[in-house]
């Protein structure tokens, strides 16, 4: 396997684990907003205000995992990312883009004048 597709395996890895983290984090929310609106029900027995609580700290939990899990995946990604843009800015040929850059000027000028 290529590193390029390597390293786009592991930005797929990452929005996933984004999109992951998303999620969990609604749902905490939601979570959180039916704990309190237990609370505020005079009828709701103060153990299922105590299970919602626990479901809530169980899905904090998981965020907390996945946070970490990121912040463990990014370090490489962002590193092959740094590293591919020293070596395309060390690389690249300041005279060739300014001549693509004449030559697309050039061109959009000819266009206009007929």
């Amino acid at each position: 396997m290529r590193f390029n597709d390597l390293a786009k395996k592991q930005y797929e890895d990452i929005d996933n684990l984004s999109v992951l983290l998303k999620n969990y984090v609604d749902v905490y929310r939601l979570l959180i907003a039916g704990a309190s609106e237990l609370y505020g029900v005079n009828l709701a027995e103060k153990s299922e205000v105590k299970k919602a609580l626990e479901r809530v700290e169980n899905v904090g939990e998981l965020i907390d995992k996945l946070i970490s899990t990121l912040e463990r995946c990014e370090g490489s990604y962002l590193k092959y990312c740094k590293i591919k843009n020293e070596y395309i800015t060390v690389s690249t040929e300041k005279d060739k883009i300014f001549t693509e850059i004449d030559n697309e000027l050039n061109f959009q000028n000819s266009e206009r004048e007929e």
